[in-house]
């Protein structure tokens, strides 16, 4: 008589990992005591659930049911295992209970991250993205850091480097961010004070403007740009700021054309996980068209 087969393994020698759905099987021919009621449980033919459940024991290398007349009658390891995958079957729906659970609901908010410049077009524009998502929340996230949108942190990104090369990352460059140094018109540039950026934040920035300066001290370092606009409009500093801000404002003047140097990409990126609710495919279509339309004033042309 031949030995029983003998679990199949892996490479390193351990166990190979059993399938969920011979499992499930399993459980249902257990927890039915036949193989038409398992059937019916699980929403398969009854050849299907017996071929599978004759393939799970071969893979096992031992029965785990005694087949009576009309119902099967575990074996004493089946009885045990019985009681495992009893367990598993309910580790498995509390699973798919709490994955639903996090699944946003259609009328969800789209949370949208950028930096704080981009964050302001935004703004501008977020009853537009809003109502092209058929009157969905739309939420402003305005940071520099990078929020992880295949963990849900946000649905939307847009970012000023690169989009991530992994797995489920959608990415596309909508635009370029120019800025220029500005001025207010009832102030003399040429002894206004000065103010440069960080150059963790921006050493090309930093660079210009302490370049621009020529000598002259730097009177405080700002990192955010929507800051530094407000400086400039408000305390008569001399600075740089995005172009599609300073150029509508008519109290700024600029004074030099906006250095290539400074400029950035933006890139619209979104993932997989996100792409699935309607909503936020109509956020990002909206969003392709709000770039489109302000291209000239976000390149310095408007």
């Amino acid at each position: 008589m031949g030995q029983p087969a003998s679990p199949p393994s892996r490479r390193d020698g351990q166990p190979a990992a059993l399938p969920w759905e011979d499992i499930e099987i399993f459980h249902a021919v257990a927890t039915e005591g036949a193989l038409a009621l398992a059937a019916v449980a699980l929403g398969l033919s009854e050849t299907t659930v017996a071929r599978r459940l004759r393939s799970f024991e071969t893979r096992l290398g031992f029965p785990l049911f005694r087949r009576g007349a009309n119902r099967l009658i575990p074996t004493e390891i089946g009885a045990a295992l019985a009681q495992e995958a009893s367990a598993v079957a309910t580790a498995a729906a509390r699973f798919a209970n709490r994955a639903r659970a996090a699944l946003p609901a259609d009328d969800a908010p789209v949370r949208i991250t950028a930096t704080t410049s981009i964050s302001l077009l935004l703004t501008m524009n977020a009853t537009r993205l809003s109502a092209a998502a058929g009157g969905v929340e739309i939420v402003i996230l305005s940071t520099r850091e990078r929020l992880d949108l295949a963990r849900g942190e946000a649905e939307i990104a847009i970012r000023m480097r690169k989009p991530p090369e992994g797995t489920g990352y959608y990415g596309q460059k909508v635009g370029r961010l120019v800025q220029a140094l500005y001025a207010r018109r009832d102030t003399d540039p040429a002894t206004a004070p000065i103010i440069s950026v960080s150059r963790e934040v921006s050493s090309r920035i930093d660079e210009h403007i302490v370049a621009w300066a020529a000598g002259r001290p730097i009177a405080a370092r700002v990192a955010d740009s929507a800051a530094r606009y407000e400086s400039i409009r408000s305390s008569g500093a001399v600075s740089m700021a995005p172009c599609f801000m300073a150029d509508a404002d008519a109290n700024l003047l600029r004074l030099e054309e906006p250095p290539e140097a400074t400029a950035d990409a933006i890139f619209l990126v979104s993932h997989e996980i996100a792409r699935q609710r309607p909503a936020v495919l109509a956020v990002l279509a909206e969003l392709r068209r709000m770039f489109r339309e302000n291209r000239a004033k976000l390149e310095g042309h408007g």
